[in-house]
């Protein structure tokens, strides 16, 4: 038995019958000719990088919370425009502020409100407001007393407004308080 007849048998029909015919292969057409290949691509490739545009800017707002803020802004008022020493003044303050809707990240939020120290001291309530949130509106309500400087005009600070341990500059106007002589609010009553 020849090793071709051998083969034969082993593989069953699977040689050709004779070895020395050449086949001639037809040429095939490339698939990505057709227009709807090359439209398919071309959507694939703009999703592909709108994603990926959406994804770097959704992380840069998520590690940035100064990037994510859309809106900041404050509102101080006190309940007089004039004081002497000894009067309580009452400080309220709002500060507002939101990011991207979507997505929203929650934040943990800080609002610190200093005041000048020579001329008010903190009796009542805090100017320190912490808590964790979306945005919105966030209200700090303290009283100060004041113990020093007759005859000036005092500016308070705008607040600071911390989101994940950034600051955050928020937009407003604070008021100012004249400081007068208790004789002078004496003589006016």
């Amino acid at each position: 038995m020849n090793l071709k007849k051998y083969l034969e048998k082993r593989i069953r029909g699977w040689l050709p019958k004779e070895a020395n015919i050449s086949y001639m292969h037809k040429p095939q057409k490339s698939r990505w000719r057709k227009p709807y290949w090359i439209a398919l691509t071309m959507v694939s490739v703009v999703a592909l990088a709108g994603f990926t545009f959406l994804g770097v800017n959704t992380y840069l707002r998520y590690s940035n919370p100064a990037m994510d803020t859309t809106t900041c802004y404050y509102e101080k008022t006190v309940n007089c425009s004039t004081a002497s020493k000894g009067d309580i003044v009452e400080v309220n303050v709002q500060v507002y502020w939101h990011g991207y809707v979507f997505p929203e990240f929650k934040r943990d939020v800080k609002i610190v409100d200093s005041f000048p120290e020579s001329n008010f001291i903190l009796i009542n309530g805090g100017n320190v407001y912490e808590t964790s949130g979306y945005g919105g509106s966030y209200q700090l309500k303290y009283l100060l007393k004041v113990v020093e400087g007759e005859g000036v005009s005092v500016g308070l600070p705008e607040p600071r407004l911390y989101l994940d341990n950034v600051e955050v500059s928020p937009e407003g106007t604070s008021p100012a308080l004249k400081l007068q002589n208790s004789a002078e609010s004496n003589m006016r009553t």
